[in-house]
């Protein structure tokens, strides 16, 4: 572990922070996330008019959009997943069939990829370059997390942190910032790697203190939760109402990352982003577990975690703790 966590220094002190970035990314800022279609910059100004940070899909983001997004001022995160391989991109054909894992059990179109081959870093350099082209500010690489998955490759930890400093040395060529996706485990040994942060339920699953410290290094960390169904009521229960940890940036999602959004400060209205087109196929990186009490010893059970079961019981079907 030492050897990598000197490379991590390396890169920090002689490429990571050298080359000027684009982009300024501070505690508390409000963003938008879309990943099903695009922003519809035919109808600007888009609401939130307050946000200035949007995370957008690489691939089906036009530089035009890119474009109009960063004359409106809007710093632009472009997303891609850099763990895994996604059938539907344009750049599948290049993923050679030895570096394939294991399909993801919830979404049968991707497989988990060998993060330490040199193919597939080739392939992820390529996308860096192409988010650098279009114009974007920085990049989202997701799926990092393959080490806690059965990925069928056997990943580590180390493997992971060593993904992350060669994609962060790598955006850093290009003058771009970089985020974490998830993967906390990782996150104190990658921190002076990355410039925020995005999460995923952490409210949801208890796991919102694991950015304290980050939090307090003046980064920010985009939190994304997942009520169902989003509406106004949303806020209720919520993240908003019973903030885990001051300087959070939350917003309530429907599963398909559309333009839909609910704000902490926004009173509970939804507000809705215009979009178009779009061909990817949408969804949160880390399904969601409404989690609504205790596992029934009477309920049937359709699926199962170490904590979690699905199951159905009092009329009632969802995530229950075990």
């Amino acid at each position: 572990m030492f050897p990598v966590l000197l490379s991590l220094l390396w890169v920090a002190l002689l490429t990571g922070r050298t080359l000027a970035q684009n982009a300024t990314f501070t505690r508390g800022q409000k963003f938008q996330i879309i990943l099903l279609g695009v922003p519809d910059v035919s109808k600007m100004p888009l609401p939130p008019t307050d946000a200035p940070v949007w995370d957008v899909d690489l691939f089906d983001t036009p530089v035009t959009t890119i474009s109009a997004l960063k004359k409106a001022g809007k710093t632009v995160i472009c997303y891609f997943s850099a763990g895994t391989a996604e059938n539907w991109r344009d750049d599948y054909g290049g993923f050679a069939a030895a570096d394939l894992g294991k399909v993801l059990p919830e979404w049968s179109n991707e497989k988990w990829v060998k993060t330490g081959s040199q193919g597939i870093r080739n392939i992820m350099a390529k996308r860096i370059k192409l988010a650098a082209d279009k114009g974007c500010d920085a990049i989202d690489p997701d799926n990092t997390d393959g080490y806690q998955n059965e990925s069928g490759l056997s990943l580590t930890p180390a493997d992971a942190i060593s993904y992350l400093t060669f994609l962060a040395a790598t955006a850093t060529t290009h003058s771009l910032s970089i985020g974490l996706k998830n993967s906390l485990s990782i996150l104190p040994s990658v921190s002076p790697l990355i410039d925020f942060a995005v999460n995923e339920q952490c409210f949801q699953l208890g796991e919102c203190t694991a950015y304290t410290t980050f939090l307090a290094s003046n980064k920010p960390v985009f939190n994304i939760e997942y009520p169902q169904p989003l509406n106004a009521a949303s806020v209720q229960g919520s993240a908003c109402r019973n903030p885990v940890v001051d300087g959070m940036s939350t917003v309530l999602k429907d599963l398909t990352l559309d333009g839909r959004t609910v704000y902490c400060d926004g009173g509970g209205v939804v507000v809705d982003t215009p979009t178009v087109g779009g061909s990817s196929s949408p969804r949160p990186s880390r399904p969601p577990m409404p989690v609504y009490g205790d596992a029934q010893s009477d309920g049937y059970v359709y699926a199962e975690t170490d904590e979690y079961i699905y199951a159905a019981t009092d009329g009632c079907a969802g995530w229950w703790r075990v």
